[in-house]
């Protein structure tokens, strides 16, 4: 049986009458779908019309690693692959400038059609101006970042490359996307919209508290989903602690928290979201740079 591919992004509504035609097919959600040798749960099953297989064209992308946008005005839809052919490998050799996370940020932003999750942050260090981006969220772009400077956060270990960088390999300048309800942050790879709309409300019940005299306030960054996991996610924020009775100067720390979502025992087609554990980014960046003193 041929595997076919049919989009998930749009619906048939959106064409003129005369352009439908009906047809008899059949959901399967007994047919197993395995990925890389790895067997995913696909939100949809799948489709079969006259002895061909159908699956979800923006589910299954993603997981092989392609973005999928449905541009309803024009009636296209954008694929892009995450990394170019010609991405050559790093130099393991080569060296980074170290930044420091500072007003960091998530969007989504609009690249040759398609639309992708980004991190983006400035330098704490005086002197650096203009924006970083996450270099794993760039090469999903699909673009190649072999060759130019790049530097490391010295909170998240990961790298960034600064935009006058990669102005150099933009094929156009990304911008920004806001869409009804729009958020101050993203939420990357996660398409279910009651996990979706599960994970907004847990984090906002975080956005305040107090505990003894101290309160408590976070600014979220960015939750992203865990790669091979089902319902893990990462969350990124900036937490500030402020104590209410004495006066100290507030202090301020980027923490990541692993947040679970389970099925609710009562409600099976409800969720609940736990945090697992929490990650001090300041106190794991000091292990690494003292790691005599662990």
């Amino acid at each position: 049986m041929a595997a076919g591919l049919v989009s998930g992004a749009f619906t048939a509504g959106v064409y003129a009458q005369d352009v439908l035609e009906r047809v008899d097919a059949y959901l399967r959600p007994d047919f197993q779908i395995v990925i890389d040798g790895e067997a995913v749960r696909m939100d949809s099953p799948v489709l079969v019309y006259n002895d061909t297989s159908y699956l979800p064209l923006k589910e299954i992308s993603q997981r092989l690693g392609s973005s999928v946008y449905w541009k309803g005005e024009t009636k296209q839809i954008y694929i892009n692959t995450r990394v170019n052919a010609e991405q050559r490998q790093e130099n393991p050799n080569q060296s980074y400038e170290t930044i420091e996370l500072n007003n960091a940020y998530s969007a989504m932003v609009s690249y040759l059609g398609a639309e992708y999750p980004v991190l983006i942050t400035s330098n704490i260090k005086s002197g650096s101006y203009g924006r970083y981006y996450r270099e794993s969220d760039v090469k999903r772009m699909g673009v190649d970042t072999s060759g130019l400077a790049k530097a490391k956060d010295r909170l998240t270990d990961e790298v960034f490359v600064h935009e006058n960088e990669l102005q150099k390999r933009w094929r156009q300048t990304p911008t920004q996307v806001y869409t009804a309800g729009y958020e101050a942050y993203v939420i990357a790879d996660e398409t279910h919209p009651k996990k979706t709309d599960i994970l907004r409300k847990h984090i906002k019940a975080m956005e305040k508290s107090t505990y003894g005299d101290a309160e408590f306030t976070i600014k979220p960054v960015m939750a992203q989903k865990v790669s091979g996991k089902e319902n893990e996610y990462d969350f990124l924020y900036l937490e500030t602690v402020r104590m209410l009775k004495e006066y100290f100067p507030p202090i301020t720390r980027y923490k990541i928290a692993r947040l679970v979502i389970t099925q609710d025992i009562f409600l099976p087609d409800s969720y609940v979201v736990n945090i697992h554990n929490t990650t001090d980014l300041e106190i794991e960046a000091q292990k690494r740079e003292h790691p005599e003193s662990k």
